[in-house]
């Protein structure tokens, strides 16, 4: 909970800073879509290659001619099986991701590009489900924190939409799940998306 009071008050802070800066720098605000694929290595010594995830989200862009501030949601799941002795184990993972990209930004032309931080949460509940009738099932939550350079680009095709795309390597660190270890685990995470956005203003 600590980590979202931090990362609600970043945010605002962010968002105050740039209100001041727009002062002198038009801003237009607007609304995207997003879809992609992401891949995590994951541990210590980041020796373990997660599967890759697909992954939607959805933003609200804050502009100007030489920021973006664009809070995005997202929502990703995950499921696995394992087996040990005779006894099957089933894992399934719901994710809200809540991050904000903070940028400087270029126009050329028709074209806008940025580059910056993206940086957030993510808060996870799973549920284990075991065959094995002497281990109880589990529901369990965490939060993870990540932070990583942004770097993206858009085509505004007309004065109201454009389509991008956007690279995030982030750095996460993995909190524990509910009766789990306090072990600091860490990961890299490298996330790719397309991004169609709608600007009202």
């Amino acid at each position: 909970m600590n980590l979202i009071k931090s990362f609600l008050c970043i945010s605002l802070l962010l968002l105050l800073v740039m209100n001041a800066k727009a002062q002198d720098d038009p801003v237009r605000i607007g609304f995207g879509i997003g879809i992609g694929k992401g891949i995590s290595f994951i541990g210590s010594d980041l020796s373990v290659l997660a599967l890759p995830i697909d992954f939607a989200d959805f933003s609200v862009i804050i502009r100007g001619e030489s920021f973006r501030f664009e809070p995005t949601f997202g929502y990703f799941s995950t499921s696995s099986s394992s087996s040990s002795s005779g006894y099957t184990t089933e894992s399934k993972s719901s994710n809200l991701r809540l991050g904000t990209v903070l940028a400087y930004a270029n126009a050329m032309g028709s074209t806008n590009f940025y580059y910056g931080i993206d940086f957030g949460v993510i808060l996870s509940s799973e549920s284990r489900e075991y065959n094995d009738p002497f281990v109880e099932s589990r529901d369990e939550s965490k939060t993870d924190f990540f932070i990583g350079p942004a770097v993206g680009g858009e085509y505004m095709f007309s004065d109201n939409f454009s389509l991008g795309g956007e690279i995030q390597i982030n750095y996460i660190s993995i909190g524990s799940f509910d009766g789990d270890s306090d072990e600091s685990i860490s990961a890299v995470s490298s996330r790719g998306k397309i991004i169609l956005r709608w600007y009202v203003k």
